[in-house]
C-alpha cells in the first residue's frame, strides 16, 4: 500500500509539472500585440529648405492629409537626401519625399549600379510605360529597411538632374505612424499629379503664391 502511495504521488507531481510547462511553453509562443498605427499626434513630413520641387510636394501631401483630418506639419530641413533618410530610419521624422532612382541608390548602391547598366542599354525607353518606373519601384521596397516602406510611386518625375535611372517621386514612412487611410491619401495624390503640373505648381509657387492654397485648389481641380 505505502508503495502504491508513493507512485500515485509521484504520478501526480509528473502531471503537475507536465501541466506547468505545457503552459509556459503556451504563454512563451503566445504572439506579442502588433504595434499600434497612427499613434502621433502629429505626422511629421521632413522638407528641404532649398528645393522648390520638394517644398511643394511637401504642401500637396501636407494639405491632403490635413483635409481628410490627419495632423500633420511640415519640418524643414537643411539636409540632403542622405541626412533626410537617416532622420527617418532614426525615428525623428515620419515622411520623407524623394526620387526613387535616388533613394534606391542610397539603400542599395549595388543594385542601382546594375538597373543603371540595363537601363543605359535601352535603345529607347517609352518613359510612360510604367515598366522601368516598377522596375526600380520593386528594387527599391526590396531594399528598405523593416522600419520603412513607400507609397505608391508617383506618374510625375522629378530631380531632372539624375537621369541614369527613372526618379518617379515616391514617399516613404515610417511603418508604425502611418496608417491604411493615410496612406491611401497619399497614393490619390501621388496618382493625381504629372510631371508637367509638377513643374506648373513650383512655376506659381516661386510667384509667391500661397503654397497651401495652391496645393487645395490642385486636389480640388483633381475632385480630392
Amino acid at each position: 500500500m505505502e508503495n502504491l502511495g508513493k507512485k500515485a504521488l509521484t504520478t501526480a507531481l509528473v502531471l503537475s509539472l507536465g501541466a506547468a510547462l505545457s503552459a509556459c511553453t503556451l504563454e512563451a509562443r503566445e504572439p506579442q500585440p502588433p504595434v499600434p498605427l497612427g499613434e502621433v499626434n502629429y505626422l511629421q513630413i521632413l522638407v528641404p529648405k532649398d528645393d522648390p520641387e520638394g517644398l511643394v510636394l511637401g504642401n500637396l501631401y501636407e494639405t491632403a492629409l490635413d483635409d481628410r483630418g490627419r495632423a500633420t506639419s511640415i519640418q524643414i530641413t537643411d539636409g540632403g537626401l542622405d541626412a533626410q533618410l537617416n532622420d527617418l530610419r532614426a525615428g525623428s521624422t515620419d515622411l520623407v519625399i524623394g526620387c526613387s532612382g535616388n533613394i534606391l541608390e542610397f539603400y542599395n548602391p549595388d543594385l542601382a549600379a546594375q538597373l543603371k547598366y540595363e537601363y543605359a542599354q535601352q535603345s529607347s525607353v517609352d518613359k510612360n510605360s510604367g515598366e522601368w518606373r516598377e522596375k526600380v519601384y520593386d528594387a527599391l521596397q526590396g531594399s528598405l529597411p523593416t522600419s520603412l516602406a513607400a507609397t505608391d510611386p508617383s506618374n510625375a518625375v522629378g530631380c531632372a538632374e539624375s537621369t541614369e535611372l527613372p526618379q518617379n517621386i515616391v514617399p516613404i514612412y515610417r511603418k508604425p505612424n502611418l496608417p491604411r487611410q493615410d496612406r491611401d491619401v497619399l497614393n490619390i495624390v501621388s496618382g493625381a499629379i504629372s510631371t508637367e503640373e509638377l513643374q506648373t505648381l513650383v512655376k506659381d509657387s516661386s510667384n509667391d503664391l500661397s503654397m497651401s492654397e495652391t496645393a487645395l485648389e490642385f486636389l480640388r481641380s483633381k475632385g480630392f
